[in-house]
């Protein structure tokens, strides 16, 4: 038992472990987003596009609601960003005209498509010293964590 503050020396471990674990996943991140000229907002943006199905499409609300920025300026200055290069539209919802809809071009769902298995292949890399019952089992301990 640590002195400081009553924690565990386990605790302490614990966290720090989960922490590089971080670090290390969002380098990984970043450095493939680099490769493609966009940060990891910018990817989940339109990757959360991508997933909304064939007409890659969703409101701003739905899209900041499904995306990890941590505010409505922040999806905005995403999509300001992403419309300059040619990956997303807007345009007003025709029945309710308060209403934003955010769209994949032509150029985006091909950037993605290009994308999306690569990131997930290179991200699933840094499972490759695990054996499939242990990725199991710590999918269930991340559900578990609320993760």
């Amino acid at each position: 038992m640590s002195a400081d503050a009553g924690l565990s020396e386990s605790s302490v471990r614990l966290v720090t472990q989960f922490v590089l674990a971080s670090n290390q996943f969002t380098h990984v991140r970043c450095e493939f987003c680099k490769q493609y000229g966009l940060n990891t907002s910018e990817f989940d943006v339109i990757a959360t596009l991508y997933r909304a199905g064939d007409v890659y499409e969703v409101t701003a609300k739905e899209l900041k609601e499904q995306t990890l920025l941590p505010s409505s300026g922040a999806l905005s200055n995403r999509i300001d960003r992403l419309e300059a290069k040619g990956l997303v539209q807007r345009r007003h919802d025709t029945i309710d005209k308060r209403s934003v809809k955010i769209s994949l071009t032509e150029d985006g769902v091909e950037l993605v498509r290009q994308m999306y298995p690569k990131f997930f292949e290179q991200m699933s890399s840094q499972f490759s010293s695990l054996e499939p019952s242990e990725i199991e089992t710590l999918m269930v301990l991340m559900s578990k964590m609320g993760a």
